[in-house]
Parts: C-alpha cells; structure tokens; sequence
C-alpha cells in the first residue's frame, strides 16, 4: 500500500474525532453558562418582600405590647412629668416580646409625643408587671429630643402622650395620652421675669443718670450731661440680651454650655467697635490738647511782647480768643436725647450712625426670637456676621473725620 492513501485514511480520522469537540467550543460560546442564582423563582410565602431590606438580629415578635400606663413619681400629681422626674410605664404582654424577639431591657426608648428621647436607657425592668422605669435627663443625646418638647413655651404646662418601644423602631400602641408636661417652672420663670425687669430699669437708671452709655471726659460744664454714645449703647445691648438669654435658656434645659460662636463673635464686634472708637477719640483728645497749647503759648509770648510795647493793651484781647478756642476744642456738645445723639454727628443725622444702629436693632430681634422658639443661641451666618462687621468698620471710618468737639 502507498503513503498517500494511508495519510489521507488518518488525516480524514483526525477530523473526525476534532468535529464534536469545535461544536461543543461553539456551542458554549453561543450559550453562557447558568448564572449563580439560576433557579425556581420562589412563589407564595417563599417569595421576597421587594424593597424590604432583612431585618438582621431582631426575630418576629410573638406579640406587640401595648402601653396602658404611665406615672411618675410626683407626690401631688402622678400624671405630671418634667425633667429630674422618675416615671414608670406599664406595658402589656412585655415579658414575651422581650423574650420571641431577644431584645434587652436596656433597648427599649422612651417615647413623649412620638419623639424618641434618644439616649435615655431604663433604670429598671418589672417582667412580672411590665414596668420600665426612666429618670428623664437631658444630655447631649436628647438635648435635640427635648428643644423640639419644649419649643415656643407659651404654657407653663403642656398634655403629651407616653409610650416605649424599642430603639431605632415605631413605638408601640398606647392609651396613655393625659401626661401634663411641664415646660416652665412657674416659681422661676417668675422670678426670672421679676429680675428681668429689675435688671432692665437699673440699666436704663444708670444709662441716664451716670456714665454708663456716655461719653467721658472733662469737658464737660457743671449740670450738663454727655452725649450717648453709640458704640457704648452696641456693647450694652449685646452684653444685656446675651446674659439675659443665657439665663433664660438655662432655666428651661438645664444646659449651661450654650454660647454660640456667632454669639462670641457679636460680643467680639461690639467691644472692637467700642475699643476702636475710644482709640479715635483719644487720638482726637491728644490733638486738642496740643493746639490749646500751642494757642496757649503764642498767646503767652504775645503779652509778653506786648508788655514791652505801646500796644500792651490788646494782649489780652489777644489771649481771650485762644481760651476759647480751647474750651470749644476740648468740650463736649451737650445731650439732646438718646436717638438724636447716637445718629448725629456736628452735621446731623449720618448714614454711618443710622446704619450700624439699624442693623444692631435688627440683629437683636433676631437673636430674641430664636432663643423663644428654639430654646439655643443663635447660628448666624458669615455673610450676617460679615454684614455687621461691616457696618461697625463703616461706623469707624468715617468717624475718624468727625469734629473733635462731637465725640462718640
């Protein structure tokens, strides 16, 4: 037998043992292989809630409690809670949800009116009758809870509703909606209004009657008063509602670490206006003083020419003009009332003046309103407090060109 026919009988055996093995290559090709989750999509109960994610490490309860009372510890009123009370809520069928689901007594949250006091852990745990006992304090993980509770005090008191459940969840049911809250401390709100309005005629008595919102100096005659200064009225103000709000704020939370930067930073603007203005009017002083000098003298050397002279008698003529100067130069205009002072300058009402006493009013109302409503210092903003920085720098500006004689 010849080569050729024994190469073409193996070469026609190769292809076929190679044939089914490149169609099952494209075959695999054309098909991909079955995806992990291939399968019987589940149906009935079996089939995933879409949406929904697991809930991981909290079982199905057996039961859901339900909350049928609450007390607290007031000997007088046992439906009356504050902050330092104790209360005790009663929840039905606790002990089995506590037990189907594994939840610990420390989990479970106080409820007020829907809110969760975040932070609040029991002191104790009743199985046998389903009481969970809470001492109510505030602290930096309810602080939020209670702001939002005690939010526009109108009322001395307020009727809330009490439940627990457990913590990140919906509280549970409940019939208890009687609780009487009390918001404001009646004995000190009202020895808090009492000293407010003292405080508030003291600072007005010594505005008008001493130097406290005055210019200083010694130019001033017998029986006349200073003018008020505008810069001295910003830092009062500031100084008086500030405290006042502290107080305020403090006597309703119990929280003392209250003051905002933005708070710091109006202090710190009214005090650099009150500085830099008395640095102005030092300066303006100084300068003063050495021209009734200097008037001082030439009109010294002038009499004493004069004495040597035939013209002896004008000296004094000559000396009268330069003690008025000075008296004028160093002296102080006289009062003519609260708004006509901080908004005039020697030529009238200025736009400088207007605008920082503007602003600083506005400013104020602001301020008061935020602490009522929202029981914290406010949050101003770097544009707002850039405003009023702007306005106090103004004000200081254009003061400096202000005539000796009118200081602020």
């Amino acid at each position: 037998m010849s080569a050729a026919p024994i190469l073409l009988a193996r070469n026609q055996e190769t292809e076929c043992l190679l044939l089914p093995a490149l169609g099952a290559a494209q075959d695999s090709r054309e098909s991909p292989p079955d995806p992990l989750n291939a399968g019987t999509a589940a149906k009935g109960n079996d089939a995933p809630s879409p949406g929904v994610a697991p809930d991981v490490g909290f079982s199905k309860p057996a039961v859901i409690p339900r909350v049928v009372e609450a007390t607290s510890n007031d000997g007088e009123n046992g439906n009356r809670i504050a902050l330092g009370s104790v209360v005790a809520v009663r929840a039905q069928d606790l002990a089995a949800f506590l037990e189907s689901t594994g939840t610990r007594c420390e989990n479970l949250t106080l409820f007020i009116n829907e809110v969760p006091i975040e932070g609040l852990t029991p002191d104790s745990c009743n199985l046998s009758d389903g009481r969970v006992r809470y001492t109510l304090v505030r602290d930096e993980q309810s602080a939020a809870a209670w702001r939002l509770l005690f939010t526009e005090p109108w009322e001395f008191t307020s009727v809330v509703s009490a439940s627990i459940g457990p913590r990140g969840r919906l509280s549970w049911p409940s019939t208890v909606d009687n609780l009487e809250l009390i918001i404001l401390p009646r004995l000190l709100v009202n020895a808090y209004f009492v000293g407010l309005a003292l405080a508030l005629l003291s600072f007005v008595w010594l505005a008008r009657r001493t130097a406290l919102l005055r210019d200083r100096g010694d130019g001033i005659a017998d029986g006349m008063k200073a003018p008020y200064s505008l810069s001295r009225f910003q830092l009062g103000f500031w100084i008086f509602l500030v405290t006042s709000a502290y107080i305020f704020i403090w006597m309703i939370t119990g929280e003392l670490d209250t003051i905002t930067g933005s708070v710091l930073a109006l202090l710190g603007i009214g005090s650099g206006t009150a500085l830099g203005a008395a640095l102005i009017d030092q300066g303006k002083e100084e300068a003063a003083a050495k021209t009734s000098a200097e008037g001082a003298a030439a009109a010294a050397a002038a009499t004493a020419e004069g004495a040597t002279n035939t013209t002896a008698p004008a000296a004094p003529a000559a000396a009268q003009p330069a003690a008025q100067n000075l008296a004028v130069t160093r002296g102080f205009s006289e009062s003519r009332g609260f708004l006509r002072d901080v908004l005039s300058d020697e030529r009238g009402i200025s736009i400088h003046r207007f605008q920082l006493f503007v602003w600083t009013l506005v400013l104020g109302i602001i301020f008061c309103s935020i602490v009522y409503s929202r029981l914290e210092m406010p949050q101003f903003s770097s544009t707002m407090l850039g405003l009023m920085g702007i306005s106090s720098g103004t004000y200081l500006g254009l003061k400096m060109p202000e005539g000796a004689g009118r200081k602020e």
